[in-house]
């Protein structure tokens, strides 16, 4: 399960620009574990500055913060408080966890919140719970280079424990390792996250796991999912060109999502079932990625072609 690192001996607290400023000069490597760690004691400090969030929110509603020229992005749960740049390799963020019996949460739903949602991350973060009495999660381990991927995957995800992010505490979660469910918090609670600026997290999956945490239900969010539907534009518009760049693409992608979304941008070009199915046959069922076979089989059965 993520690493716990008991801070409790800072009780120093720094500004969000501080904390900034001093990742920056860090040098810190976020996929490199140890380094990760070595920068949790500023996460720490920053955790132990209960105003800040508040009065940078006023001053973003109140349109005086450095965040409202940032195009500063919002989710019902994610504050981003640092936005990444070309500057850094990581950002900073805050996550609303609703209680469970808090309207908005009734009213959206609890996957809105991303609650009992067991997923993975192909990246490690920093978490400090900051207010409240923190939101419980069922944590998990898994064997990651033992999966192919595809959606309906048989998985082995073996039960840690369930716990609380309690106020004040300080976890690392390790990327392709900790899988978590989590589950609705007693009481309004907010956590911070040190998160990396990844431009190739892309090329690397993760996953979102059946409610039982016995198989893949689907990848999340691996390559750019605009990809598809501009796939699908080059099919049927791209001529000659376009068909030899889907080919190639379906072939050879080091994104193995991406070989699946030019296959199928290619069958849907197909008037017959019979057009459909040999064009899975030649760049799906002959593939040498597991993952793109899985997912080119499980496309035809959801065509009715087999």
């Amino acid at each position: 399960m993520p690493v716990s690192v008991n801070l409790d001996h800072i009780t120093e607290s720094i500004s969000l620009d501080e904390c900034y400023e001093l990742l920056i000069e860090s040098k810190f490597d976020p996929a490199d574990e140890e380094s990760f760690l070595a920068v949790a004691p500023l996460l720490k400090k920053l955790n132990n500055n209960k105003t800040f969030l508040a009065e940078t929110l006023i001053d973003e509603l109140a349109g005086t913060s450095k965040l409202a020229g940032q195009h500063n992005q919002y989710t019902p749960q994610v504050l981003l408080l640092k936005a990444p740049n070309s500057a850094t390799n990581f950002f900073i963020r805050a996550n609303i966890w609703l209680a469970k019996d808090d309207p908005m949460l009734q009213l959206a739903g609890e996957k809105s919140f991303f609650y009992h949602v067991p997923h993975d991350h192909n990246f490690n973060f920093l978490t400090a719970g900051y207010l409240g009495s923190g939101y419980e999660s069922d944590y998990y381990e898994y064997d990651f280079y033992n999966v192919e991927g595809y959606p309906g995957e048989p998985v082995d995800l073996r039960f840690i424990e369930r716990k609380k992010l309690q106020p004040e505490q300080i976890m690392l979660y390790r990327a392709h390792k900790d899988v978590h469910k989590q589950l609705p918090a007693d009481e309004l609670s907010v956590s911070l996250n040190i998160m990396p600026s990844d431009m190739f997290a892309h090329l690397k999956p993760q996953y979102v796991f059946n409610a039982q945490c016995t198989k893949i239900e689907r990848p999340t969010a691996t390559s750019n999912s605009s990809t598809e539907p501009a796939m699908h534009f080059i099919a049927r518009c791209g001529g000659e060109a376009g068909q030899q760049f889907l080919e190639n693409m379906a072939r050879n992608s080091i994104i193995e999502e991406d070989r699946v979304k030019a296959v199928k941008a290619m069958t849907a070009m197909h008037d017959s079932p019979e057009g459909k199915l040999a064009t899975l046959q030649e760049y799906g069922f002959s593939s040498g990625s597991n993952l793109v076979r899985s997912m080119a089989y499980e496309h035809a059965r959801s065509l009715a072609l087999l």
